[in-house]
């Protein structure tokens, strides 16, 4: 097997790990979305990973990381998730919402956790406009 296949196999075994962990931990698909900046020697490869509700059917940005190549993002995406998921310094929030540019739609209920409300909106709002949506939040108790 030749370099780059070697290296393309490397980054589908890394995203298969990122996938079945994610899935495993909330049944929700996750996609990658790479973006390259050339004028960036140091963090040149940025790896936005959102995932996708089955239930409602929207998308949430899960986290974003930059690196040097795409194993580089990939592995710093594993750790955070392995991070993540111990929970640490992150509140519990409850996001209720509606899309209101849709004519049928129901009020939903999210759950994330973060840091602060700005960083939950950040993750909600993910290629969305903000004045689509009715939104609140609020951040859940600690057990």
């Amino acid at each position: 097997m030749d370099l780059k296949n070697k290296m393309k196999s490397r980054r589908i075994k890394l995203e298969s790990q990122i996938i079945t962990e994610v899935f495993n931990d909330n049944n929700n698909t996750v996609h990658f979305d790479y973006h390259v900046n050339i004028d960036d020697d140091v963090n040149n490869i940025r790896l936005d990973l959102y995932t996708h509700n089955a239930i409602n059917g929207e998308i949430f940005l899960l986290h974003q990381t930059s690196g040097t190549s795409s194993h580089d993002v990939l592995i710093k995406m594993i750790a955070y998730l392995r991070q993540h998921r111990k929970g640490g310094l992150k509140n519990s929030y409850t996001v209720i919402w509606k899309n209101i540019k849709e004519a049928d739609a129901k009020e939903q209920v999210s759950h994330f956790f973060e840091y602060s409300e700005a960083d939950v909106k950040k993750k909600f709002f993910y290629n969305k406009r903000q004045e689509d949506y009715d939104f609140s939040i609020q951040q859940n108790p600690e057990s």
